[in-house]
Parts: C-alpha cells; sequence; structure tokens
C-alpha cells in the first residue's frame, strides 16, 4: 500500500506536536508488510543530519518554502498535493485543516484520502482575519472532502459534529500516543542547565501566545520559592513579538530556556522535574502532557477541554489563565511531593500500537 503524508513539517525530531505524531505513527505504519510511505518534508526544519535521514519503507520528499508565517503551510501544502496527484498512492493522509484545502486536488488522482483533525487552528491568536477565514473555509472542505475522518479527542469530534453532518461510518477517534517511558540514567544535562534532580518544574512547547507560558511565569514568580527553578523547553519557528517578549519575561525573571530539546535531553528534563506544568488555553490532545505521564511525573494542567479529557485527578487542573489560581496550585503541588502511576491509564487509551493498527484498518477498508 502506497501511502502519502502531507500536513507536518516533517521527521524525524523536529518540534511539534503533529510532527511528534507523525513519527510515531509513521515509523509504525512503515513496519507493516507491503506499506510504503512518502512524507512530504518542509526544508527550512531540515538541517544536514535530518536531511540525510533513512527509515525503513519511508521516503522523504522535500520542498523548498520560505519560512514565513503565511505562506509557510499554503505553499506546502499546494505543491506536495500537486505532486501527489501523480504519483499513484492508494491513500493520501492530510494533518490539519491547513493542508485540507487542497484535498480536492489529490481527489483528482483516485486515491483514497484520510484526515486527521488535530485542532481548531483558527483560534489561535497568531492568525489575522483573513487567515482565519481561510482555515474557517479549510475546516470545511477538510471535512466533506475525505473518504474518512480521524479525530483526536472527544472534545474536537464533538464540536465539528455540532457545525457538520458527519456520518459515523467515516470518522472515528484515535487519541495521540504515547510510549511508556523509563527514568533516565544519567542527569549530565540538567548539569549544564544547572540544574539539581528535583529542583525544578518543566513546561514544554512551542512559543505561541496558546501555550500561556507568560502567566506561569509570573504565576511561578509570585511562589517566591528561588530554590525551585522553572524551565520551559521549546522555541518558535520564527520570531514573533510574543516569542521576544517571552525570552525577555523569562531573561528578567531568571527562567531557564533550553529551546528545543529532544532525544535523551529531553527524556532527563521529563525525568528529573518535580512538577510539569501545561497552562495552555488551547490543545488538540496535548502530547507534551502525555508524555511527562509516562514518567510519571506529576503535573498540573490548565481546565481546558482537551486536558480535562485526559480525566486527571480533580486537584491537577487549575482555572486556565488565572495566574492566582496557579501559584496557589504549584505551591501545593510542591509541598506534597506525591507520587503519581500513570501506566494503566496510558496503556489503555494512549497506546502507538493500537493506533497504529487501527489506523492501518481503516486504510486497508478504504482501498478494499
Amino acid at each position: 500500500m502506497k501511502i502519502g503524508v502531507i500536513g507536518t513539517r516533517g521527521i524525524p525530531d523536529i518540534q511539534g506536536g503533529i510532527e511528534t505524531h507523525c513519527q510515531e505513527l509513521y515509523t509504525r505504519l512503515a513496519e507493516i508488510k507491503g506499506n510504503q510511505v512518502t512524507i512530504y518534508r518542509r526544508t527550512p526544519y531540515l538541517d544536514k543530519e535530518k536531511k540525510n535521514a533513512r527509515l525503513k519503507n519511508i521516503r522523504f520528499f522535500d520542498i523548498k518554502v520560505p519560512q514565513k508565517k503565511s505562506l509557510e503551510t499554503l505553499l506546502h501544502s499546494l505543491f506536495s498535493s500537486v505532486h501527489a496527484l501523480f504519483q499513484k498512492y492508494d491513500i493520501v493522509h492530510f494533518h490539519n485543516t491547513g493542508p485540507g484545502f487542497f484535498i480536492p486536488i489529490v481527489k483528482l488522482s483516485g486515491a483514497k484520502v484520510v484526515f486527521t483533525y488535530h485542532n481548531v487552528s483558527y483560534t489561535q491568536k497568531k492568525w489575522n482575519k483573513f487567515a482565519r477565514h481561510f482555515l474557517t473555509i479549510s475546516e470545511k472542505v477538510s471535512l466533506t472532502w475525505s473518504d474518512y475522518i480521524i479525530f483526536i479527542s472527544d472534545v474536537i469530534k464533538s464540536e465539528m459534529q455540532k457545525r457538520y453532518e458527519i456520518a459515523e461510518n467515516r470518522s472515528k477517534i484515535l487519541f495521540n500516543g504515547v510510549k511508556i517511558q523509563k527514568r533516565a540514567s544519567e542527569s549530565t544535562y540538567l548539569q549544564e542547565l544547572g540544574l539539581l534532580e528535583n529542583e525544578y518544574i518543566l513546561s514544554v512547547g512551542r512559543l505561541m501566545e496558546e501555550k500561556g507560558f507568560d502567566y506561569l511565569i509570573r504565576a511561578y514568580k509570585a511562589t517566591g520559592m528561588n530554590g525551585i527553578k522553572l524551565v520551559l523547553a521549546g522555541d518558535t519557528d520564527y520570531p514573533t513579538d510574543y516569542s521576544r517578549k517571552l525570552k525577555n519575561l523569562a531573561e528578567e525573571n531568571g527562567i531557564i530556556m533550553p529551546g528545543f530539546v529532544k532525544g535523551d535531553r529531553l527524556k532527563q528534563l521529563y525525568s528529573y522535574a518535580r512538577l510539569f506544568v501545561i497552562p495552555s488555553y488551547s490543545e488538540g490532545l496535548p502530547i507534551a502532557l502525555l508524555e511527562a505521564m509516562s514518567y510519571d511525573l506529576d503535573v498540573l494542567a490548565s481546565d481546558i477541554p482537551a486536558n480535562s479529557e485526559i480525566s486527571l485527578d480533580p486537584n491537577d487542573y487549575f482555572r486556565t489563565g488565572d495566574e492566582k489560581a496557579l501559584t496557589s496550585a504549584i505551591l501545593r503541588k510542591l509541598s506534597e511531593k506525591k507520587q503519581r502511576s500513570f501506566g494503566p491509564l496510558l496503556a489503555e487509551k494512549y497506546n502507538w500500537d493500537k493506533i497504529t493498527e487501527e489506523t492501518n484498518e481503516i486504510y486497508q477498508t478504504l482501498i478494499s
């Protein structure tokens, strides 16, 4: 089965929830006998090592596009879709609504189209009025032209079913997954950052307004706990007014910002953190929160629907955007030193092997 993938910056090890999702899913799908996967990537995110990456049964088609917020996704998705039109794919899998605008082009090839809805993009503050209008149209195109729709959360599916007529036999909920992790055996990266084991709070994500890192910094500072540091691991695709202001705010308050972190370095940060905080205003189904849980790390999450869907303990949530509530919650968590065990929940609902198996079954049903 020939599978084309459109809508990710690329893999391996590129920052972003959709990128992590695609890396976990397609490396597994490519292991299934008969599957050949082609992933369309954006060259601005590929260093020499990533350009030369070799993954079993996965082919990369790299497209050069300007790294500009208004043009990057649009041009990459257009060029990818036109290329896919002539490749005789059995399945073309689009990820999120921006790229989904070009699904009608791919449909001309006779390929079956699967669309995964990761998050409601047009609510993000980074987009202007024109971009929000385009993404709203793209949503309608994606949901009406796809042969099959995968939602990553009940929240998104319920919201879309209120707006569109989506037959039950052409949609399914497949959550994001996560691998159960073992604690890192060393802490050399912590030493590089000047951190001590269990003496820091961790938050991970792209530096966007929706992530709420600015009020997390202010809430942390209000705790007055100078012995516990705050680490914000992540970066932005391109500098914005918000990212510049955030970095200045972090520097003024002694926050550690190591940038985008992956692999063993990220494993060390998760392994030895005292607490993980996700203060987001908006999410699809946050992989960073699932990753923190995979290390049995104590967590604090904003009470947005996407976070609440994971069904943590009530004391694991705080009112979204409320600095005072977050300050109080951080102080309470740090005083509790609670040992968590999320393994059974993650194995049941957020298992990448099960997600891969069900995705492959969807593909097989469409082409049979």
